[in-house]
């Protein structure tokens, strides 16, 4: 096994528990090394610091899976994901047989996403030697779990920057015919091969449902519905009406039978249009609550200034919607946009819109989503909710 040699200092955050080397942190020339291979990483003085697998083509050259004297192997791959899923079917979500099973770092497994739609398994490699060890992957849970099917999602481009090509497809078994699952007693439609994501957005599990205690009553407006599971929440809720905004057609039609299969057609309505065309329109005042849970604005730093000028557009007009009093729920799930710069784009909306903020709650993504703390990469999603007045 290759080694690589950390420039002095480089440990440091690594010793903090960090599991990223970058390619401005190694001794000698990163190119030399194979791409995808496993290597040995030591400190400038020599000490280890663990195991992982290098790819010199990434920015993120070594990506850290073992510690010193563990070695990558079949039986530590099982145990991780065995460990994982056990953590959320027993501690997380008891009995939960919908969830992100594996999320990356968090898991002690790098580049591996895995969710679970009861019976159906779909995963995403996003890192060459994780793609490399797929099929590996593939027979363990296989093996483990006798899943229905399983679907490789790898159409993220984040495995662009690893030189890696996009594709989806059903590689084990069948996806049922007009699939459902179950998720804290909701069904929802869910397309792991054609969906956002894999299929749906596990992330916010947590969040629309702490939602369900303002709508009682209340006019709710949804932007970004994607297959509506903020509205039917909110219509599970108590909520008197419901408008659900998305531009794509695919996604108002998902959330059309989402609502049908919760029994809440007569109180959710779904449009496809634009939304800040809609947010044009809308009059002043016209709801009680307000969602707003957009796609990433900053895929990377180089889009952050843009992206900080749409959130606070966004928020803005989203604000001016809202009735004297009223309830604001307002999402990023860009990690580039930090909690605190997140915070002054809402600040900026306020001002601009003549509105002042009472934070109620500031909450981040699920629990089947767990935030290393020496890896502020793991963690992404703010969710805010806030009285507007």
């Amino acid at each position: 096994m290759d080694q690589v040699i950390l420039r002095p200092g480089a440990e440091r955050r690594i010793l903090r528990g960090h599991r990223w080397v970058f390619s401005n942190e190694i001794e000698g020339q990163v190119a030399t090394y194979e791409p995808g291979s496993w290597v040995e990483v030591f400190s400038s003085k020599k000490v280890p610091l663990g195991i992982g697998y290098i790819n010199p083509r990434s920015l993120i050259s070594v990506r850290l899976l073992c510690p010193p004297g563990v070695h990558p192997s079949e039986d530590l791959f099982r145990r991780r994901i065995l460990d994982a899923e056990d953590f959320r079917t027993r501690v997380v979500y008891p009995g939960s047989r919908c969830h992100r099973m594996i999320y990356g770092e968090s898991d002690g497994l790098p580049g591996l996403i895995v969710d679970r739609y009861g019976d159906v398994l779909v995963i995403q490699t996003t890192t060459l030697a994780m793609a490399n060890m797929e099929s590996l992957i593939l027979e363990l849970l296989e093996d483990l779990f006798h899943p229905e099917a399983m679907v490789c999602r790898n159409d993220t481009s984040t495995r662009k920057l690893e030189g890696l090509p996009l594709r989806k497809e059903v590689v084990f078994g069948q996806i049922p015919e007009g699939f459902t699952v179950k998720l804290d007693g909701i069904a929802w439609a869910v397309d792991p091969l054609g969906g956002q994501k894999t299929g749906f957005y596990l992330d916010q599990r947590d969040n629309r449902r702490v939602l369900e205690r303002w709508v009682q009553g209340k006019r709710v407006l949804d932007l970004f519905c994607y297959s509506g599971a903020w509205s039917i929440h909110a219509a599970l809720g108590g909520a008197l009406e419901v408008v659900g905004v998305d531009e794509s057609r695919e996604a108002v039609d998902q959330a059309v039978r989402n609502a049908s299969l919760n029994g809440v057609t007569d109180r959710c309505r779904f449009v496809g249009e634009e939304v800040f065309a809609r947010l044009r329109r809308t009059d002043r005042g016209a709801f009680d609550v307000v969602v707003v849970d957009p796609p990433a604005f900053a895929k990377t730093r180089k889009n952050l200034p843009e992206a900080l000028r749409g959130y606070t557009d966004l928020n803005r007009r989203a604000m001016l919607t809202l009735a004297r009093g009223g309830i604001l729920v307002t999402c990023s799930c860009s990690y580039h946009v930090t909690g605190d710069l997140f915070r002054d784009a809402l600040l900026q909306a306020a001002q601009a819109s003549g509105r002042s903020l009472r934070l109620l709650e500031m909450r981040g993504q699920a629990m089947d989503h767990p935030v290393l703390l020496s890896m502020p990469e793991t963690q992404y999603l703010k969710c805010a909710f806030l009285q507007v007045f």
